[in-house]
């Protein structure tokens, strides 16, 4: 198996993980005796981490892949760090004591982690650590990990708005993903991720029928791009976005003409988005909302 060949299956696992998670995980597990020592490798083991904890809810799947891992992959620098952080997220799971890894590479694992407790019913034990992790992140001096807890605190904020509703301990930590990931985007990135975990926290409320919160989110999230206009990244995308925000909180918040306005909105700036490769994602967002509607 080349190095060319693992790096387009990883690319393509990520993008077919989300309804395909038993397939990747095949390919990776027919891959793992094969699997290179270098950055490549790596990002399959990421891939890895990612698709039997937070897909399949799999740990043993996951310790079984690490297994039959070449001795070389768990040597080599890169590789290495990314079997000692998956290494780290099952002994935390299992209750063990877990390696010692970076803060950056425990703070990027906790994702998989509290997705697994929160599935355990277990999301009140992720908040509480995600409350003590939160502010040692916020004052870390290495951008770098800041991030790290930043992507993982709004990705699970995506998955856990995406998933199922009723559990009051789970919307809970949802809200505090969202917030805690936008409060490290402001330190550790740009007005775009700004703008983003404003985005998240508008969808985040919308979703629980908070419609006065999702409103103050979403207006800041297209206030931000506003602010920017000019800026090649203030384009008819992210407006698309912000505007698709403010629909989804004027339906929290019953006003039915306004979110006819915003939906008018998204339909201008969707014929404006030049990037073909974008106008998927403009289309799925148009038709959830509209089935929602």
């Amino acid at each position: 198996m080349d190095t060319e060949t693992l790096s387009i299956f990883v690319s393509q696992g990520w993008e077919r993980h989300p309804q395909q998670a038993r397939d990747v995980a095949a390919g990776l597990r027919a891959r793992a005796a094969t699997l290179s020592a270098d950055a490549d490798g790596a990002a399959a083991i990421g891939l890895a981490e990612h698709v039997w904890l937070s897909h399949l809810q799999d740990p043993p799947g996951l310790a079984s892949f690490l297994q039959a891992l070449p001795v070389a992959v768990h040597d080599a620098d890169s590789s290495g760090a990314m079997v000692r952080r998956a290494r780290w997220v099952l002994a935390m799971l299992a209750g063990e004591p877990p390696p010692h890894i970076p803060d950056a590479a425990r703070w990027r694992a906790l994702q998989n982690l509290w997705s697994v407790w929160a599935e355990q019913g277990r999301a009140g034990e992720a908040l509480a650590m995600l409350q003590t992790e939160r502010p040692k992140a916020l004052a870390h001096p290495d951008a770098a990990a800041r991030k790290a807890l930043a992507a993982a605190t709004h990705n699970l904020a995506v998955e856990l708005r995406e998933g199922r509703r009723g559990d009051p301990a789970r919307d809970a930590l949802m809200l505090a993903l969202a917030e805690a990931s936008r409060a490290l985007w402001a330190t550790a990135g740009n007005w775009v991720t700004v703008e983003r975990g404003d985005y998240e926290l508008a969808r985040c409320h919308a979703v629980l029928g908070q419609g006065e919160a999702a409103l103050g989110h979403a207006r800041a999230c297209l206030a931000l791009i506003e602010q920017h206009a000019g800026d090649p990244q203030a384009d008819a995308f992210e407006t698309f976005f912000a505007h698709e925000a403010l629909a989804w909180a004027q339906r929290a918040a019953g006003d039915a003409a306004a979110l006819a306005v915003e939906r008018n909105q998204m339909r201008q700036l969707m014929a404006e988005v030049k990037d073909t490769s974008l106008k998927p994602w403009c289309e799925a967002a148009t038709a959830a909302l509209d089935s929602a509607v």
